[in-house]
This record gives C-alpha cells, sequence and structure tokens, in this order.
C-alpha cells in the first residue's frame, strides 16, 4: 500500500464504512481528471484527481464514477471495472539477474526478473536509482518487492511501510528472517530481506494477515529473465549526453487508465518528464498543433514548458522540459519525441 492508497482509504473510512476499491478511484480520476488538468504529470494527477472525488463526497459506487457510452470499452469486449493482468513486455536478448546480478538497476529501461505465477496482477513498476521494484496484487493483499545489486542501494524506508510504523528495516541483514508489526486500522505490515541468488539483494513488504504472500511472491521469483519497463513507449533518440534515468509505469487502474513516465537526464540539472497517459475517458482531443516533429503534428505551451505530440486515440503523449524540471530546451523535447516509438494498440498490453 503506497502513501497515496493510504490516504484514500483513510479518507474514506472517515466518511463511511466498508472495503474502498481504490483501484476504481485512480482509474476515475485519470478519466474525469484528464479533461480538468492535461499537463500535470501522471503521478500527481492521480493524486489531485482522487483528492478531488473525496472532495466531492463521493463514497460509494465507485464503478459509477468510470465514464460510459460508446466509447467506453477498452480493448475488444473488456468492461471498465474489468481485472485484467498485465506483465511488462518481454526482453528476451537480456539476461537476467541470476546471470548477471550487476545489471540491476543499471539500465532503466530494463527489468531483470519476472515471476512464474499468472496468479499477480502487476498494480506498478519501476527502475530509478540502482533498485528495480514491482507492486503486486496477491490474492488482494499489497506486496512491494525491491531488487538491487547492493544492500546499499535499498533506501532505509521500505515502500508500502504504513507512517507511524516503527522501523523494520535491520541495516545489512538479507538473511530471509521476516518482521512485522502493527499499523493503523488493525493491519499487520510485514517485512522480509533475502538474496534470491548471488549478488542479488531483496526486500518485500505486504499489508497482510500474515507472511504468507512474500513467500508466495518469493517462490514466484524468476531471475532468468528481463522485462522491458516502459510498456509500449520506446524512446530512441536523446539529447547528447542524456540518458534515461527513471522509469515508472502505474497500471492499477488498467484497462480503464494507465500511465508511463521517463525522466530523461544528463550533466544539465533537472530533466525532461516524459509521460504517456491512457484513459478511455479521453475522446476527441486536439488535432491541430503549432509545431512539427518529424512531420507529425505537435503542440507547445511556452508557458508551461511542455511539447505533445498528437495523433494519439484516447492518448497524450508529453515531454515536460519547464518548471520543475528545466535545465533543457524545446529543442530537446522535439529530439525526445522525434525517436518517441508508441505502440499501435494501446490497450493490448500482448502486442507491445
Amino acid at each position: 500500500m503506497t502513501d497515496l492508497d493510504q490516504r484514500i482509504n483513510q479518507t474514506l473510512r472517515e466518511r463511511a464504512e466498508g472495503s474502498v476499491d481504490t483501484d476504481r478511484l485512480l482509474a476515475a480520476a485519470v478519466v474525469r481528471g484528464r479533461g480538468r488538468v492535461r499537463r500535470r504529470r501522471t503521478a500527481a494527477g492521480l493524486a489531485l484527481g482522487v483528492v478531488a472525488v473525496l472532495g466531492l463526497g463521493v463514497v460509494t459506487d465507485p464503478a459509477g464514477l468510470i465514464d460510459s457510452g460508446p466509447d467506453g470499452t477498452p480493448g475488444p469486449g473488456l468492461p471498465a471495472d474489468a481485472v485484467v493482468a498485465v506483465v511488462p513486455p518481454r526482453a528476451d536478448d537480456v539476461p537476467g539477474a541470476a546471470a548477471q546480478p550487476d545489471l540491476l538497476g543499471a539500465d532503466p529501461q530494463l527489468l531483470h526478473f519476472g515471476f512464474s505465477s499468472d496468479g499477480f496482477r502487476y498494480l506498478s513498476w519501476s527502475v530509478q536509482s540502482g533498485v528495480e521494484m514491482a507492486r503486486l496484487d496477491v490474492d488482494g493483499h499489497t506486496v512491494t518487492l525491491e531488487l538491487s545489486a547492493s544492500a546499499e542501494a535499498l533506501p532505509l524506508r521500505a515502500p508500502g511501510l504504513p507512517a507511524l510504523v516503527p522501523e523494520l528495516i535491520t541495516e545489512g541483514v538479507f538473511d530471509g528472517s521476516v518482521s512485522h508489526a502493527a499499523g493503523p486500522y488493525g493491519v499487520t505490515v510485514w517485512l522480509r530481506h533475502w538474496q534470491p541468488a548471488p549478488g542479488v539483494y531483496a526486500r518485500a513488504t505486504a499489508i497482510a494477515d500474515d507472511e504468507r504472500e512474500l513467500f508466495e511472491v518469493a517462490g514466484a521469483l524468476r531471475l532468468d529473465q528481463a522485462h522491458r519497463c516502459g510498456g509500449p513507449l520506446r524512446l530512441t533518440t536523446l539529447p547528447a549526453g542524456a540518458q534515461v534515468t527513471r522509469c515508472e509505469v502505474t497500471m492499477a487502474p488498467f484497462p480503464a487508465a494507465y500511465g508511463v513516465q521517463l525522466t530523461v537526464a544528463g550533466s544539465n540539472p533537472g530533466g525532461i518528464q516524459v509521460e504517456l497517459q491512457y484513459a478511455i475517458g479521453i475522446a476527441g482531443g486536439r488535432t491541430v498543433g503549432n509545431r512539427e516533429v518529424n512531420g507529425k503534428p505537435a503542440h507547445i505551451d511556452q508557458q508551461s514548458g511542455e511539447l505533445e505530440l498528437l495523433g494519439f486515440p484516447k492518448a497524450h503523449l508529453t515531454a515536460n522540459f519547464g518548471w520543475p524540471a528545466q535545465g533543457y530546451t524545446e529543442a530537446d523535447a522535439t529530439t525526445v519525441l522525434g525517436g518517441a516509438q508508441v505502440a499501435e494498440h494501446l490497450d493490448r498490453p500482448t502486442t507491445w
């Protein structure tokens, strides 16, 4: 459970009894919020959208928040509230972490692990600061798995730990032992450190009744495969001296919505934030631009420093080089979007 999940649940519990489908609320936030706040970053946009929903006092029938209509079917025959398991696309020409543990976190465009079980649903995955992460739905509980090539690369506080929970992490201990602590609302936080292979450091966090989900994830972990982090988006051209330094994909609301975030940075301070935002509620959109990128229409917002490449059904592809990123120019953003490769069928992950 992320901080955003906790805030959603806490706010709703203060207003009403019963369980909360946060994924549906997130999807609704994307679908409704994108029209109001088109240029917010994916994660911030989701949070603001959910806050807006809560501010309206909407606490019942979250499914009713999702727009319906002739364009309301995400993919062939999938209702907006369908639960669809999305897996990052395979990178069969890349070795897994077992063969080359030093690759873990070295290239933010690649994940060097996978899972043998098809019973897990990815909520998100990311690579940044030397850590590869997957956030999973396991039997209705959220498990966050982190992998790195060194114990030092893992941050001192594990994602998923609720606020006010005593620190569970014992630095330098990767012996497979499990610790736990009581969290708010009667939940229990479980934490495990271990080494699934030589040179591979793993940490898993779960909010559940017991440690079972931790061992399910560990048992299904595969270190002999690799996947592409960017999902439907690849960047093939970058400004001189720049590289992709961060990748994060949020799939929790799929098939109603999802988001891809890539950070491009180099020696200059700041960076370019590239985002692909997909939502079934995005209808039409701008078709006429004020710029061209490799012969394709694009639109620049000089005030915000955001360049958008047009022509993607139910999606927006943007490169933000303005505040708070800064350090780059419109020409740099044009270079990045000029080499962006986007999957033809954004609603069909198996084609990515």
